[in-house]
């Protein structure tokens, strides 16, 4: 059964937010999904870019007033 687990990591500064999102990640099933949210954009293109080097997979990309929300699906 997928789950999906939220990550607010708007304010949190690179590249903590990029270390938490990778343990959050380690610590799920495959086929779950971590929705990651982010303020800064380039922080979100790093993500992209590291998700897509791993067997996980980014399903979905929101951009909201003040945030980028990230669906990432756990390979």
């Amino acid at each position: 059964m997928t789950s999906k687990t939220i990550l607010d990591l708007k304010g949190v500064i690179s590249p903590l937010n990029l270390l938490k999102c990778k343990s959050r990640l380690t610590s799920m099933g495959k086929g779950d999904i971590l929705e990651v949210m982010l303020s800064d954009i380039d922080v979100v293109q790093d993500l992209i870019m590291i998700v897509k080097r791993s067997s996980d997979e980014v399903v979905y990309e929101k951009k909201k007033a003040d945030y980028i929300c990230l669906g990432i699906k756990k390979g």
